[in-house]
């Protein structure tokens, strides 16, 4: 997989954004701190309320903003940014979420990954959370000893892809509207053949920054993680997420991790709320079961070819 070579691959920055004003005003200052020099902000506003998008205008003008005439959710707002930077020749799209920060030589550390690693379809980083904070701004500025390895999945909240490999294997499926989609691209990406990795260069995440109904995102946790079984996996294991979401949900003995954000996510809420979650996660995905599977066929039986999910 070639690509442009040191700071002259060109990298689009995507950040989908909703109602995301008091966040965008500390990840923009951070981004603005990049150090490496060929870079374009797109950010994409999904039917925003708040003064977001005329915030960016005015402060952050060298930003191209793009808005949904509808609510597509973060998939979708995505999908609108990459389609936005494939068109213009990208070598690089980072998916960016808007309550972030960054150290300023992320990205060419990233880059100089794939350099090294001519089968890597994704480079990550090392999540740190809000409550964690004093840890990021401990870290001193990275150069030589960047440690990385491979993974079956990194967290959602930043990654650069090459161009070529959204050229390749398509888009995010915008079924998942939010949650769930990252770790359906990564299954897909792993196998069309190419490698996910993880380097020790930090982000700062404050989590759910994008979304203030804390309920929805927990439902969207439990009827994704379903669909994302069923449309990838086999019987059997659709069989253990429906198990394992009891058990996430209903389980009295079961301790909530809180320093992973999916239990938290998924662990918000009373047994009886868990369990009303699990039920309708089931029958969402039962109305939905004759798409999710063409789904499935199609993509295991094309799995090396160029597929686009919209």
């Amino acid at each position: 997989m070639m690509q442009t070579a040191g700071n002259k691959a060109k990298v689009f920055v995507v950040i989908p954004n909703k109602n995301g004003t008091a966040h965008l005003s500390y990840s923009l200052p951070s981004l603005e701190k990049s150090t490496y020099p060929n870079y374009s902000i797109i950010l994409i506003d999904d039917y925003s309320t708040d003064d977001s998008v005329n915030f960016v205008g005015v402060h952050y003008p060298c930003a191209k903003v793009l808005t949904n005439n509808r609510k597509k959710g973060f998939a979708g707002a995505v999908n609108t940014g990459i389609a936005y930077a494939l068109e213009r020749g990208a070598d690089y799209i980072a998916v960016f979420n808007s309550d972030i920060k960054v150290i300023p030589n992320w990205m060419e550390l990233a880059i100089d990954v794939f350099d090294a690693q001519p089968n890597a379809g994704l480079v990550g980083y090392t999540e740190i959370p809000k409550e964690n904070e004093s840890l990021f701004y401990g870290v001193k500025e990275l150069k030589d000893n960047v440690e990385y390895k491979n993974v079956k999945g990194l967290p959602g909240c930043l990654y650069l892809c090459p161009a070529s490999v959204f050229r390749h294997i398509g888009l995010f499926d915008e079924k998942y509207y939010m949650y769930g989609e990252d770790n359906d691209f990564f299954h897909r990406l792993m196998k069309a053949g190419y490698i996910i990795i993880q380097t020790n260069v930090p982000v700062w995440h404050y989590g759910e920054g994008t979304s203030n109904n804390k309920f929805f995102t927990t439902w969207l946790a439990y009827r994704n993680a379903l669909r994302f079984s069923i449309k990838n996996e086999t019987i059997w294991q659709v069989v253990r997420m429906i198990l394992a979401l009891f058990n996430q949900g209903c389980n009295p003995f079961l301790r909530k991790k809180t320093c992973n954000p999916v239990s938290k996510r998924m662990r918000r809420y009373n047994i009886l709320v868990g369990f009303i979650l699990v039920i309708a996660a089931i029958l969402w995905n039962m109305f939905h079961i004759i798409s999710t599977i063409k789904l499935h066929f199609m993509y295991n039986k094309h799995k090396h070819h160029k597929m686009r999910v919209v």
